[in-house]
């Protein structure tokens, strides 16, 4: 029983790093929280979700407005959030990391009332 106890020990050992979510994507995590639980920088990410969605339908003509809004949105939020949100560019969205990442997302965007 022993033998049987120490080898589920070193499975659970040598496998918990495979189930453990990525840092970057952990740390991505705890800032969308942040973002959500703070009024101020909630209202900021609502309102730049909001000018996201709708360049979809503009034109590339906007697109250097676009990113001078992106910015301004990014340094109210802050360099956490940027690098929060950059961390989901390289994810695979059927990944658990991915499948972590966009529910983080998908949560703050409830908060925006999507």
């Amino acid at each position: 029983m022993k033998k049987f106890l120490a080898a589920f020990a070193l499975c659970g050992l040598v496998s918990s790093p495979v189930l453990a979510a990525n840092a970057a994507v952990e740390s991505a995590v705890k800032t969308f929280d942040a973002v959500a639980n703070d009024a101020a920088k909630l209202k900021v990410y609502c309102e730049m979700s909001k000018v996201m969605s709708s360049a979809d339908a503009e034109d590339d003509s906007k697109a250097e407005e676009l990113d001078k809004q992106m910015d301004g949105f990014m340094k109210q939020l802050g360099p956490e959030f940027q690098t929060a949100f950059e961390a989901g560019a390289d994810l695979d969205p059927e990944s658990e990391d991915g499948k972590v990442y966009d529910a983080a997302m998908d949560k703050l965007d409830d908060k925006c009332g999507k």
